[in-house]
């Protein structure tokens, strides 16, 4: 056992990031907008959008932002205009202070970067030229450092990695988190919006509208994304308000009327999800979680043995950010 951790370490600390990171990265322009860009992230499943420069004097993409699913959001939630996701520009939206590196830079810096940066960032972005990371307004400092992209390594590279190289190392429940931030099934979308930003997560779990809280689910920042419209400008949200408490007054209509600000959790949420117990190795919840689009979470569980109606009690969560916090303290 203590050679096969030895021989981890070493591939941890030796190996470069080229063989690991995804090089085929979707970008856009600044002043492309925001509709375009979700509806890329819907198209690619994917949930951020690395932000290029457009000028026929760079004959290769020159990074200068990125846009994730978590910018729009927050972007969205303090907008006040009336103005449509098309009128909207990446460049309002989008995060300048780029974290990169280079394609020979360890998997074992990044994974560290990746929990230590103030953000707390879920992708580094992957350039060819300039050694070493940098932080800062990159929309200037890039330009004139002439970094083309290379790739971009994310949360799920890392867990593909700790999946296919570390198991054996740990189980789930030293790195899981608790406790679960959850939210009601009947809250509406902007209540999940706003307490995933306020927490600085990805995910929360859903429960049931009752003195017992049962897990029900959980809800991620992607689903969210598709009903975005659900808080895009406050004159429609109050028009879409209204229409509602009108059609509310005939169920069968209200079942089929479909203004975004009246969905709830309940309608978007994914119920039933992929357990794992705490006991169970760390590599295997890391499987789980980089070979599936649809998990971006796993709730723990004591066991799944004797099972009774329903889920069984949730005692924390297992994400990417989990796993590569493990990937990052391999020594």
């Amino acid at each position: 056992m203590s050679d096969d951790r030895s021989n981890v370490v070493k591939l941890v600390r030796e190996q470069k990031v080229n063989e690991l990171m995804t090089r085929r990265v979707i970008t856009l322009g600044a002043s492309d907008n925001i509709l375009r860009a979700q509806n890329e992230m819907l198209r690619y499943r994917i949930k951020k959008i690395v932000v290029v420069a457009s000028s026929e004097k760079f004959a290769e993409k020159i990074p200068i932002g990125i846009l994730t699913v978590k910018d729009i959001l927050k972007f969205l939630l303090q907008d006040s205009t009336n103005r449509s996701l098309y009128e909207m520009r990446i460049s309002e939206a989008m995060t300048t202070n780029l974290v990169t590196a280079t394609q020979n830079e360890s998997i074992a810096n990044c994974a560290s970067i990746m929990l230590t940066h103030r953000n707390n960032i879920s992708s580094i972005v992957i350039v060819k030229e300039q050694s070493g990371f940098l932080t800062g307004n990159t929309q200037t400092h890039v330009m004139d450092a002439k970094m083309s992209l290379a790739g971009i390594l994310t949360m799920t590279d890392l867990s593909r990695f700790y999946s296919e190289n570390c198991s054996g190392l740990s189980s789930v429940s030293n790195y899981m988190s608790m406790p679960i931030i959850t939210i009601s099934i009947n809250e509406k979308v902007r209540a999940a919006a706003e307490l995933m930003v306020d927490k600085n997560v990805s995910l929360v779990g859903v429960t049931s509208n009752d003195r017992y809280k049962t897990l029900l689910g959980i809800l991620s920042e992607t689903e969210i994304a598709r009903v975005t419209l659900a808080f895009r400008s406050k004159a429609q949200r109050s028009i879409s308000e209204y229409i509602g408490m009108i059609f509310s007054q005939n169920k069968k209509h209200f079942e089929e009327f479909s203004e975004p600000s009246l969905v709830t959790i309940g309608d978007i949420f994914t119920p039933n999800p992929t357990l794992i117990e705490k006991g169970a190795d760390l590599a295997e919840a890391a499987k789980i979680l980089a070979s599936s689009n649809n998990v971006s979470g796993l709730p723990v569980v004591e066991s799944l043995q004797h099972q009774i109606k329903g889920n069984p009690p949730a005692v924390g969560i297992i994400s990417k950010s989990d796993i590569v916090r493990a990937l990052a303290e391999i020594k």
